[in-house]
């Protein structure tokens, strides 16, 4: 079991420098974003790496792959509006929704 200090450190710092590259401007942050979006997936399943390796590990496995996880993205967005259009409802259905698909592309990328 990992300590709850790590994980919280983990995602403090990648949340650091997502905002740091969005100060550039938004397409950097995005960019980044995008990048570190495996920080979760990795740091379940090695939870005695620092954050700057899961950090450095999830860039690594990103690279050459944001572009696909962006397209899954967008693939969500009629049902992003649908949820809205619920006032919210919907995303107590599309959340878990989506955290599936995307712990499938990590399975699928670390495989």
């Amino acid at each position: 079991m990992k300590p709850a200090r790590l994980c919280a450190g983990t995602g403090a710092l990648c949340w650091i420098y997502i905002f740091l590259w969005s100060l550039l401007l938004i397409v950097p942050g995005i960019i980044k974003a995008l990048a570190y979006a495996m920080v979760p997936f990795i740091l379940e399943d090695e939870p005695t790496l620092s954050a700057e390796e899961t950090l450095r590990r999830s860039s690594t496995m990103m690279a050459g792959h944001k572009w696909d996880l962006f397209v899954l993205y967008l693939s969500f967005i009629g049902w992003w509006f649908l949820s809205i259009l619920t006032l919210g409802i919907g995303f107590f259905f599309l959340t878990p929704y989506v955290r599936t698909t995307v712990s499938s592309f990590y399975e699928d990328l670390k495989g």
